[in-house]
């Protein structure tokens, strides 16, 4: 089943999205457009796993925890701007970039076999 267009139309909208919250006044599209990339994304990942293309396991830590602590800088970027918010962005970015690396690992191996 040829599900990568989910995860490229998905990375691509989500650095639209970014983007656009980054730069522009449009709120609203883009926090559209990031929610849009992230449910494919999903999608792409949930479609492994039922395709048994990907086991998920304890990798999966790493992506809560990582969006967790991701989530919470970005509240306290928002409430406490004396809080060192940038730390916990930092954190949760490497985190989830541990769970890609790990997802991506896992998926090769699986087409290898």
């Amino acid at each position: 089943m040829k599900l990568k267009w989910a995860l490229f139309t998905g990375i691509l909208l989500l650095t639209a999205g970014i983007i656009l919250r980054m730069f522009t006044e449009v709120g609203f599209m883009a926090i559209l457009l990031i929610i849009l990339g992230v449910l494919l994304k999903t999608y792409y990942i949930i479609s492994k796993a039922r395709n048994g293309e990907y086991q998920p396991g304890y990798e999966l830590f790493f992506l809560f925890v990582g969006l967790t602590l991701f989530f919470l800088g970005l509240y306290f970027r928002n409430h406490k701007p004396d809080y060192p918010f940038v730390f916990l962005m930092v954190s949760g970015l490497i985190l989830k970039t541990v769970y890609i690396i790990m997802f991506i690992v896992k998926v090769k191996s699986t087409d290898s076999k």
